[in-house]
Parts: structure tokens; sequence; C-alpha cells
């Protein structure tokens, strides 16, 4: 229960940058998922059946359209991929900024009680950016296998494309 009201009572302060970065990281993930939902039908479009009816400039020119936007909605997810990725690397050394910041107030200050205090953000902030990198982690776990295949899948288009 201590555990519970240490961190709790520390939530307020360096602890809360750490929060706003793992809520923004969240809505960063929300926005790459999107991305990919918009991705995977430009890439597994069927071809529709009346492009055989229309003349052959009309099906060139929806191809290169096509091709177009699957490369834009590609650079958009990789994009926003980046970020998620790389905010998730930011979480530990964000736990090991609070860390060391609050030791230097606690080197600073003589005060038993203020030390002991400063000690505890030190793990608090420690604490909350190892959650985050695990939780984020584990997320990216289940992400990253499908950016990379829609990648793949991506690639084979254009390089069909282009021969």
């Amino acid at each position: 229960m201590e555990f519970i009201i240490a961190i709790a009572n520390n939530f307020i302060g360096y602890d809360t940058i750490i929060i706003i970065m793992a809520i923004v990281n969240f809505v960063i993930y929300i926005i790459t998922k999107h991305k990919l939902k918009t991705l995977e039908p430009l890439i597994h479009k069927t071809t529709d059946m009346s492009l055989g009816k229309m003349d052959e400039g009309r099906i060139v020119k929806s191809a290169i359209d096509e091709l177009d936007a699957i490369k834009k909605a590609r650079i958009n997810v990789n994009k926003w991929y980046s970020v998620f990725a790389n905010i998730i690397a930011i979480f530990p050394l964000l736990g090991l900024l609070g860390t060391v910041i609050s030791l230097i107030f606690t080197a600073g200050d003589g005060d038993l009680a203020n030390m002991q205090q400063y000690f505890m953000m030190s793990l608090t902030s420690t604490f909350w950016g190892m959650i985050f990198a695990i939780a984020y982690k584990i997320t990216d776990a289940f992400v990253s296998p499908e950016v990379e295949r829609l990648n793949n899948d991506a690639e084979r288009m254009v390089v069909k494309q282009d021969e």
C-alpha cells in the first residue's frame, strides 16, 4: 500500500512528463493504426472488372494514380510508425533523467526527510519510464510486423509497376 501511495504522491512533478509522453505516444499509435488501415486496402485492392471497358489511356492513368496513392500512404505510415517507435526508446531515458534530477536534489539537501522524498521521486520516475517502455515495446511487437508486411507488399507493387 505504501508503494501505491508513494507513486501517487510523486505523480505530480517529473512523473507527469513521462505520463504526458505516454499519452502522446498512445495518440501516435492510434494514428499509425489508422494509417495502416488506409494503406492496406490500397495495396490489396481487387481489380475492378469495369476497367476492361475503359480505354487504355484511362486504365494507365488509373494505375498511375493508384500507385501514387500507395507511395504516399506508405510514406505516411512509415513516418508515423517511426515517431511511435522512437518515443518508445525515450521512456527509459526519461526515467533515468528523473532519477538523476531527483538524486541531484538529494545531494544538495542535508535534511533526511527531504532526502528520502527525493529518493522516492527518483524511484517512481524510473518505475514509470520502465512501465511505459515495456508496455509500448509489447505494443510495438504487434504493430511492427503489420508495418513490415504492408511495406513488403507495397514494394512488390512498385517493382511490378516499374517493370
